[in-house]
């Protein structure tokens, strides 16, 4: 492999480790292209999507439409370079440096034998025209953003659920739209100011009450046709409903499978006792989902805005110390940000622009909120000698992506505000002065009548003459 395609090379995207699932597919065969795509609802980066609400929670939207584009990250690929959409293509899986893996395959190359999971090796075996490209983090989730900001134009309750998928609550859209269909056309017709018309028009729409039963729909719809499943229906449409389209532990749906039950509808006749004894939580709500007793509604989604930081190099880096250091800079002035002062830090995400085009990303959940640069380096560091950029680096990225309470609990007697030494590596800037700052240099004016501090600033740092480099400027905020 070779920059960002290999000589063996790309085509349309599928869930990892499932097969290729044709747009045309009739209603009634949807058992083997949606039954097995659910790991996006229990698995790493599920988002919002199932998760256990109270029993009284009524905030959300009941009804839910759900558009679905299937291999949405392939397809992406195949927008930029169009003249390989008729050749055998793969996506590579992400975050792997050695023995890397399919993660998406288009329909020539499934025809192949290729299947996401496979070795490359075993892959170009079997398809010697293969494709491979490299993943593009940061390209889609630029086109992810993109489409839930159009989007929310149409509905404010929307809620994503991994890349190409996501919810929107249509509650009360019927006096603004009309019939559902007209609500599924212009959600559609939304999606087409941003992305181009073959994208579109891949994408599946589903609307039924409840995400699980918007899903399912989506999941049994063609291109181009929607499934709209009405309240009093939906028990009778998940009946055919296979029980790997259930958002439970994958285990669960293997043993369900192994005892002979393949559809909701025979999972219905098993008592809920003998459910939860047998499987426990997730036995109760494959029971409740199956007999339309649980309706999650569309929840409105709020992400925090991350605080980032980056640093570009005049020359693409690829040692691992470089990027240490490069990595503890960048901590350092994350934690600097006025942003994010009082707060704690639980989530971090590490990037990369690569020589010669594509991106590089690896995240990770803190053990404990932290406001420490190395407990946030560290498990970075981990991250990336597990999995390290696979090319030299031109740009380093640094995002604190979610956040919590002060790491240290406060006591009844400590400061309101900052002292000095808790401010002293924090860079100043205009209207960012801390105030117990802004107070000593108040009490050296009243003593002295002028304040006997200065600032450096830069001036001419490419000098030769050391007195040039720098200047000294009167502070006084």
């Amino acid at each position: 492999m070779s920059g960002n395609r290999s000589s063996a090379q790309r085509g349309i995207p599928t869930h990892p480790g499932r097969g290729w699932a044709q747009d045309g597919a009739n209603t009634n065969d949807w058992l083997t292209s949606a039954a097995p795509d659910t790991g996006w609802a229990t698995g790493p980066g599920s988002g919002t999507a199932f998760l256990h609400a109270r029993p009284r929670a009524t905030a959300g939207s009941r009804r839910a439409l759900c558009l679905w584009l299937p291999t949405f990250e392939l397809r992406l690929e195949l927008v930029r370079t169009p003249e390989l959409d008729s050749t055998s293509v793969a996506l590579l899986s992400p975050g792997e440096s050695t023995r890397r893996t399919i993660w998406q395959v288009s329909e020539r190359a499934h025809e192949a034998g290729v299947r996401p999971g496979q070795l490359v090796s075993q892959a170009i075996s079997l398809c010697t025209s293969l494709t491979l490209l490299e993943p593009d983090p940061a390209h889609y989730d630029a086109a992810v953003d993109t489409m839930l900001e159009v989007l929310t134009e149409l509905t404010p309750v929307v809620e994503p659920a991994g890349r190409g998928r996501v919810f929107l609550g249509t509650d009360g859209l019927d006096r603004l739209f009309g019939a559902p269909t007209r609500q599924v056309e212009r959600a559609l017709s939304a999606l087409f100011r941003v992305f181009p018309a073959p994208l579109v028009a891949s994408t599946r729409a589903g609307m039924a009450p409840g995400k699980f039963g918007a899903w399912v729909a989506a999941a049994s719809a063609r291109c181009g046709a929607p499934v709209i499943v009405p309240e009093e229906r939906l028990e009778a449409f998940f009946a055919r409903c296979p029980v790997g389209a259930l958002p439970v532990d994958p285990l669960v749906v293997q043993r369900l499978e192994r005892l002979g039950i393949r559809t909701l509808g025979e999972l219905r006749r098993l008592p809920e006792p003998s459910l939860v004894a047998q499987f426990g939580e997730d036995g109760r709500n494959a029971l409740a989902w199956a007999t339309a007793r649980r309706i999650d509604p569309v929840r409105p989604w709020h992400r925090p805005r991350p605080i980032r930081t980056s640093l570009t190099f005049g020359m693409p880096v690829g040692t691992v110390e470089t990027l240490h250091g490069a990595l503890d800079r960048l901590a350092e002035r994350a934690l600097s940000r006025p942003s994010r002062r009082g707060r704690s830090v639980t989530g971090v995400r590490l990037g990369a622009h690569l020589e010669g085009g594509g991106s590089w990303f690896v995240e990770t959940a803190l053990r404990e909120p932290t406001s420490d640069r190395e407990r946030i380096a560290a498990p970075l560091r981990a991250k990336m000698a597990i999995a390290p950029p696979p090319r030299a680096v031109e740009t380093l990225l640094l995002e604190l992506t979610s956040f919590g309470a002060p790491s240290a609990q406060t006591g009844l007697f400590d400061r309101k505000s900052e002292g000095g030494r808790a401010t002293a590596g924090t860079a100043l800037k205009n209207g960012e002065v801390p105030s117990s700052l802004r107070d000593a240099i108040k009490e050296l004016k009243l003593r002295l009548g002028h304040s006997p501090l200065f600032r450096v600033v830069e001036v001419d740092p490419w000098s030769r003459i050391p007195e040039r480099r720098h200047a000294l400027l009167n502070f006084d905020p």
